[in-house]
């Protein structure tokens, strides 16, 4: 699936990764793609999953929408929403 990648923030750690189209998670599938991904699942709702792996923080929406945080560079954000975005 299509992405688009932005840093909401100039200097931060932070980026978001926004699908191109239109998506809808549940809570389950959500937990499966973190855990197939390597992810330990920190919090778990409805409306998102958070997954921690190393030091990097992700919240997934069941919108498809990620919050990929303290990453070193673009390029590391970058793999990380490609990785999450081809399981959705």
């Amino acid at each position: 699936m299509k992405y688009r990648l932005s840093a909401p923030c100039r200097g931060s750690n932070t980026f978001d990764a926004i699908p191109e189209g239109e998506v809808e998670l549940g809570q389950d599938r959500m937990v499966s793609i973190f855990t197939a991904l390597g992810y330990e699942i920190k919090v778990r709702s409805d409306v998102l999953v958070i997954g921690k792996r190393g030091d990097v923080e992700v919240a997934l929406y069941r919108r498809g929408k990620a919050i990929i945080k303290y990453v070193k560079e673009k390029e590391e954000a970058e793999a990380i929403a490609s990785s999450i975005f081809r399981l959705i």
